[in-house]
């Protein structure tokens, strides 16, 4: 019956009976599969992007090892760790400074396998002697070269535009990092109209202010005292967010850039502190007219004043920051770690990120606590 209604359709040359062997969706069905399709979708993309956060966050932390036993490294051969910040303190402002002395960052790169780099850099002039400012011309080359190891794979401005100095005597092509040695609680200032005395020196004079690596000073192991793995060696800082902002780069000198000052107190107490006026730069006009104004720093958590001698602890990570202990170990601590809302440094009230942060303010913290 099927084929007599066969040839009949053949031999009729109609072309609308119904034919058996045609298949096809309706435009309803389209439609639903589409619609499950996007569903789909939706719910893989932020697993797809949790996983791949996971990824830069373990390799994040793997640079913060690597730098820390670096570190121990050179404490080992020297007895002591290198200064964050070192400059000639009767000749320049530490919170303005614009000739750079070697950072920590420099000093460590022969125990990071990049002895090659680090004898590139010249720092003494080879006819008198004299000291020659990282932020020279003769060493602009080697401060531009970008070391995978100083950049977190999370911050996508540290491949932007290397940081092109605040002036001529800070030169330019300035290369980015994310991390920083912990220095003190307070801001990197001149306190008082003697330089004798040192920039900073307040911080230091109390082991409950300081961390462990400073301006033109530094601690041993044993100085220490609130015990290794309870005192933050290392955190992250975000790069700068245009090529005027000297946050986050790893030879430069300066709060902010390669160490972390002022960061458990005022507006940027704690990990990703996000207040209006957050790290005291100088040159934060400049750095709000080239990328818009307050508000656009405002929208990145980036907001800076012009009191100059802070830097904090941020990173892009969803809901805190990596973090190197003087013991080598690394540690994921969150923006809600408890930390006070104190504009004040008060050592007598610490919560428990200045008690990380702090080297001998003889408090104890326990994991628990964050």
């Amino acid at each position: 019956m099927i084929r007599r209604a066969l040839r009949q359709d053949r031999h009729s040359g109609n072309r609308n009976t119904f034919r058996p062997w045609a298949i096809g969706f309706t435009l309803v069905e389209l439609l639903v599969v589409i619609s499950i399709v996007g569903v789909l979708a939706s719910l893989l993309l932020p697993a797809i992007q949790s996983s791949r956060e996971t990824a830069r966050r373990s390799l994040c932390q793997s640079h913060i090892k690597q730098i820390c036993l670096a570190l121990q490294s050179y404490h080992d051969v020297t007895s002591t760790f290198p200064a964050a910040v070192t400059i000639d303190p009767a000749n320049n402002a530490p919170e303005r400074a614009l000739r750079h002395e070697p950072n920590w960052v420099i000093r460590l790169l022969p125990h990071l396998e990049m002895q090659n780099l680090h004898d590139t850099f010249t720092f003494h002039d080879p006819v008198t002697n004299e000291m020659i400012a990282v932020s020279d011309p003769a060493n602009r080359e080697a401060r531009g070269t970008s070391l995978e190891l100083m950049l977190c794979p999370t911050d996508g401005f540290n491949q932007e535009t290397l940081f092109a100095g605040r002036s001529s005597q800070e030169g330019d092509n300035w290369a980015r990092g994310n991390y920083g040695s912990n220095a003190a609680l307070g801001f990197m200032v001149r306190i008082g109209s003697n330089p004798a005395g040192g920039p900073g020196t307040q911080y230091w004079e109390d082991p409950r202010t300081r961390g462990v690596m400073g301006l033109n000073v530094s601690l041993r192991l044993e100085q220490v005292t609130d015990g290794t793995s309870n005192t933050l060696l290392l955190g992250e800082l975000r790069a700068g967010v245009s090529s005027s902002d000297p946050r986050g780069v790893w030879a430069l000198g300066a709060h902010g850039s390669s160490s972390l000052w002022g960061h458990g107190a005022d507006n940027g107490n704690g990990p990703n502190a996000c207040q209006p006026d957050g790290d005291g730069l100088f040159g934060c006009g400049r750095i709000r007219g080239s990328v818009g104004g307050t508000d656009a720093l405002a929208a990145e958590c980036m907001s800076c004043d012009s009191i100059a001698g802070q830097g904090g602890a941020k990173s892009l990570h969803p809901g805190g920051i990596n973090a190197g202990f003087v013991d080598g170990s690394v540690r994921y601590l969150h923006d809600d770690i408890d930390k006070g809302t104190q504009w004040e440094l008060n050592p007598e009230k610490y919560h428990t990120w200045q008690r990380l942060c702090a080297s001998g303010d003889g408090q104890a913290v326990v994991s628990a606590d964050y």
